[in-house]
């Protein structure tokens, strides 16, 4: 009986270290799989760096990977209902998200680019300047609902520039091939780097040029969640060991 009583606290001990957890408890992840090279859906199977990223956390947690699609607008109120355990996105921790979810350090630091009808000479940005704003006046630009990209546009407050609002990525692409065809209204669509990459590699009709906004993202979690400690320990552990850079070249990310 005591031999068992020691094998018990030493298996207890062991657990405690590990992320022990029972084999058949769940990591509910939510993203919006709709932003290649991060999250999207190749023959049927939501794949990206952040789905992969999340298994690497699900795994070294000794849980199992549950993905749960939905638009961009319904990730971050999904997650303040407790619908997920954590959120994985391409999601910046602004300010305003901070005051109702937890979030765990940057994994990734992210520039915004304004992706154009490569139809006007701008060699005065070429060499990895950045596009000028002014440039944006008056143009009418297409941005997804609810990112970081809105958020920064509007505080740019670019003199008479309009600002569509789109629910997702594939229907900002779908608007700016109208434009290709002349016959959309959109000037140009603003995303990430690795996004704007992405779109650009699949028409060679479109451009893209870096802008001056940076920001980083994160994962994002319930108030008062227990997992972010644990997460934030797994992502610099995933850094030191290369793991995060090995994503980014598999998917692009990195030059």
């Amino acid at each position: 009986m005591m031999k068992k009583s020691f094998l018990g606290f030493v298996l207890v001990l062991v657990c405690s270290f590990a992320f022990c957890l029972p084999k058949d408890e769940r990591l509910v992840v939510l993203t919006c799989a709709d932003n290649p090279p991060y999250e999207f859906v190749s023959s049927g199977v939501i794949v990206g760096f952040d789905i992969d990223l999340a298994k690497l956390i699900a795994k070294r947690l000794h849980r199992q990977c549950d993905i749960k699609d939905m638009p961009f607008a319904s990730v971050i109120p999904s997650l303040r209902a407790k619908q997920g355990d954590m959120a994985i996105a391409a999601i910046t921790p602004t300010d305003l998200r901070k005051k109702s979810l937890d979030f765990s350090i940057p994994y990734q630091s992210n520039a915004s680019a304004l992706v154009i009808v490569k139809t006007e000479d701008f060699s005065n940005v070429e060499g990895g300047a950045y596009f000028p704003l002014e440039l944006l006046k008056k143009r009418i630009l297409g941005v997804q609902l609810g990112t970081h990209h809105e958020a920064d546009i509007r505080e740019a407050d670019i003199e008479g520039a309009t600002i569509r609002r789109y629910d997702s990525v594939s229907n900002l692409v779908a608007e700016m091939e109208k434009s290709v065809r002349n016959v959309g209204t959109l000037y140009g669509i603003i995303l990430g780097v690795p996004e704007a990459k992405a779109i650009v590699g699949k028409n060679e009709k479109l451009a893209f040029y870096k802008l001056k906004f940076e920001d980083s993202f994160a994962i994002a979690f319930p108030n008062e969640s227990l997992l972010v400690e644990d997460i934030n320990r797994i992502i610099n552990d995933l850094v030191l060991e290369g793991k995060i850079s090995e994503l980014e070249k598999k998917w692009g990310i990195s030059d």
